[in-house]
């Protein structure tokens, strides 16, 4: 009996080994095979940004969205024509525009804790931060952008940032709602305003939009 269970302790840290041998083979294909899937213009997401909806024919791309991209259009156009993201959104609430998340509510009965039952206002509750993120969003100009953030180990599931350089970008993926001149002129006006506020003083940066 003392022999089998030396022989059975023996094993185990050859057992331990095999297992994360085959745990990080495992990630590496998950990995690999989200790879091929982004490469080929798709991509994971439960619910589409705003302005786009699943493709019809395919459930991993998007579409454009008739019914919401009207609203990006307009926030693009007002980002462009000088309005920082404050005033965009002080607009948005002013003209009752919806908030993504009142779309999602009222086509897929998605986010009911926040809006069944609320104040009408809830409705068109939009915060600068939302605005901020749709004006940086390549997805805007058609591109899908991947692999922003990672785990720190295939044990450690905590997510990370990764430098932009790292990240996976396949641009023309789908159809775009706005155009890339636009979307560059507006990633330069933001950072005029950013390095403007921290400095003080207004500055030009030439060649700043790095998908330009």
């Amino acid at each position: 009996m003392k022999n089998t269970d030396k022989g059975l302790s023996d094993f185990v840290p050859f057992k331990n080994l095999f297992n994360e041998f085959m745990a990080k083979d495992t990630n590496r294909k998950v990995k690999a095979a989200l790879h091929a899937k982004f490469a080929a213009g798709e991509r994971t997401f439960s619910i589409a940004p705003l302005g786009y909806m699943r493709h019809p024919e395919n459930r991993n791309k998007l579409a454009v969205d008739p019914d919401t991209s009207w609203i990006i259009e307009k926030i693009f156009d007002l980002a462009v024509h000088g309005a920082g993201a404050g005033k965009i959104t002080k607009i948005l609430v002013q003209e009752k525009i919806p908030t993504a998340g009142y779309i999602d509510y009222k086509k897929y009965g998605q986010f009911a804790k926040i809006y069944e039952n609320a104040p009408a206002e809830k409705a068109y509750a939009w915060v600068i931060r939302a605005v901020l993120d749709i004006l940086k969003d390549e997805t805007y100009i058609g591109n899908s952008v991947h692999g922003k953030q990672t785990n720190v180990s295939y044990k450690n599931k905590k997510s990370v940032r990764k430098p932009e350089s790292e990240w996976f970008r396949v641009e023309n993926t789908y159809d775009p709602i706005i155009s890339k001149d636009v979307f560059c002129q507006v990633q330069k006006q933001r950072e005029i305003r950013r390095r403007s506020m921290k400095s003080g003083t207004t500055q030009i940066f030439a060649d700043f939009c790095g998908t330009c």
